[in-house]
């Protein structure tokens, strides 16, 4: 279940880039487009997701770009239990999986290349869920020297994934920002029904490491 819950966030990246354009009248949306445009402009950082039940990590992405503004990237995640990796620097594509690497290069067809231009869709700016168009209700609280904004979906138009023969139910997405009108982390989470029994899962997102990554090393090395 906290496989397929965690392939949500994924898929919804996907339909993002379709669906998110902004909406004025939508509480909060200034501030997620600004957190948007501003994870977009980064040179690098490393996106931290992490079970908010456990308080395990289960997935990483961590990139940065060179002065010519080619894209490094590493991307680990937990998939069943077990680790995926995945490297590339603009020359080299490195996977691990199921206890085995296999790698790629410039030359392959399997092989791809990404930069500021063509951007990787987890170093854009759809990172960021925002889906104007299926919003069903949108709150803001004060919590402290917080700002909380809440935004809550129509399943139907998100499709969020959940276990084989459940049903979604409710999906919303909860962004934490300071006071200074940053960021701090953003929470979805997804509510479902199986076997007459309502379950939820939530995931926790933070962008870390802001313009600090210093080297990103080939997982291949991991080998040696």
């Amino acid at each position: 279940m906290k496989t397929r819950a965690l392939a949500l966030v994924m898929c919804l990246c996907i339909f993002v880039a379709l669906a998110a354009c902004g909406k004025p009248d939508i509480i909060g949306n200034n501030l997620v487009m600004q957190a948007r445009e501003d994870y977009e402009k980064l040179d690098s950082a490393q996106v931290v997701m992490t079970d908010t039940e456990t308080g395990e990590t289960v997935q990483t992405f961590t990139f940065k770009y060179s002065s010519k503004g080619v894209l490094t990237y590493k991307d680990w995640k937990l998939v069943d239990g077990e680790e995926v990796i995945e490297y590339n620097d603009g020359e080299t594509n490195v996977y691990f999986k199921d206890g085995k690497y296999y790698q790629y290069g410039s030359g392959d067809k399997k092989f791809l290349k990404y930069t500021r231009t063509r951007p990787h869709k987890k170093a854009q700016d759809i990172m960021l869920t925002y889906i104007p168009s299926a919003i069903t209700g949108a709150r803001m609280q004060h919590v402290g020297d917080k700002d909380e904004v809440t935004h809550i979906y129509d399943v139907s138009k998100v499709s969020p994934a959940v276990p084989e023969g459940a049903q979604a139910t409710g999906f919303a997405v909860q962004y934490v920002f300071r006071k200074s009108g940053e960021l701090e982390y953003f929470t979805e989470t997804t509510i479902y029904e199986l076997d007459g029994k309502e379950s939820r899962v939530e995931y926790k997102t933070e962008i870390t490491q802001k313009n600090a990554v210093d080297e990103i090393e080939n997982i291949i090395n991991e080998q040696e």
